[in-house]
């Protein structure tokens, strides 16, 4: 009896053992892979930090820069959209879910063309060398300065509520 307890005991390791082994070997693949193009937005940017930045080595185009830019905004639409269904909102909440989403709805609704030309804009501001791609460099300086942006806009919003009080 003790050899076939044993026996089934292998048994069942190896099969789980085997079962497991899709799931490592597309591990392994995926730490192989280069890091994002780009990462989750920064806290205060409007979105949600889910995840630190992995800057990528690969430069990035701006054929990839417009399509992240148009799967975000559609992600931020639908993630405003749940937002808004909570119903303990405040009136103030409500109002800036709204306006954030409606922000997004108008860029999605603006001709391809148009918002090219938008995404363009905003790519060249980023792309400080002008070479027609950013690099990791030139997206972590971007970052830093869109923080503090954000910073400076919140310490306006600080300051103006207490005043207002």
């Amino acid at each position: 009896m003790r050899r076939w307890t044993l026996s089934t005991a292998a048994c069942a390791l190896l099969g789980a053992a085997l079962w497991h082994l899709p799931a490592t070997a597309q591990h392994a693949t995926l730490a192989q892979t280069p890091a994002p193009v780009l990462a989750q937005p920064a806290a205060g940017t409007g979105g949600e930090a889910t995840a630190p930045y992995r800057v990528s080595p690969q430069p990035i185009t701006f054929a990839e820069y417009r399509d992240f830019r148009v799967r975000d905004i559609a992600q931020r639409r639908a993630r405003l959209a749940q937002a808004l269904t909570a119903p303990d909102l405040s009136p103030g909440d409500k109002e800036s879910l709204q306006a954030r989403k409606a922000y997004y709805d108008r860029l999605m609704a603006m001709p391809p063309a148009e918002r090219d030309r938008l995404f363009r804009a905003r790519f060249d501001q980023i792309d400080t060398d002008h070479d027609g791609a950013i690099d990791a460099i030139e997206r972590a300086a971007w970052r830093e300065k869109q923080r503090e942006r954000y910073r400076e806009l919140a310490a306006q919003r600080t300051h103006t509520e207490t005043n207002s009080h």
